[in-house]
């Protein structure tokens, strides 16, 4: 059985497209997106969720801390929004941080969360990194590690 804490060590971002105009998100706010609560951008765009592979830290992160709990719960609250009617939530997993990167970068109304050390990756460098209550990752106060 996997673990879904997340690597107490490890820091994680919230990247988006360039063209993306959101800058900062509080961090309420990205819990709805991955909720599925929210489902579209301030520009009305709808918002697809890069989510990583189920072994991958990211996903452990955003399973253990940041929604806190587990794959099975998660999926069943997702398919709840659409059985009552509501837009389904677009998802799209993706094996590696690079890879969540390089569909980032296509894909202007995506969000991921990816390792902090991912940042460094070629795949990584042509996204925007989200300010999470007005914080960048390293800065004191910052809420995805």
């Amino acid at each position: 059985m996997l673990h879904y804490a997340a690597d107490p060590v490890a820091g994680f971002a919230a990247v988006v497209h360039q063209s993306n105009p959101t800058h900062n998100l509080r961090f309420r706010d990205l819990l709805s997106l991955f909720e599925g609560a929210s489902r579209e951008w301030p520009n009305s765009s709808a918002v697809v969720l890069v989510e990583r592979d189920a072994g991958s830290a990211p996903f452990r992160y955003l399973m253990g801390r940041m929604l806190n709990t587990t794959p099975g719960e998660y999926k069943r609250s997702l398919q709840n929004i659409e059985y009552r009617g509501e837009a389904p939530v677009s998802i799209k997993t993706l094996n590696s941080d690079a890879a969540a990167c390089q569909f980032v970068f296509n894909v202007p109304s995506a969000i991921a969360i990816v390792e902090t050390a991912s940042l460094a990756l070629p795949a990584c460098s042509g996204i925007q990194v989200l300010h999470i209550d007005a914080k960048l990752p390293g800065e004191e106060g910052y809420r995805l590690k």
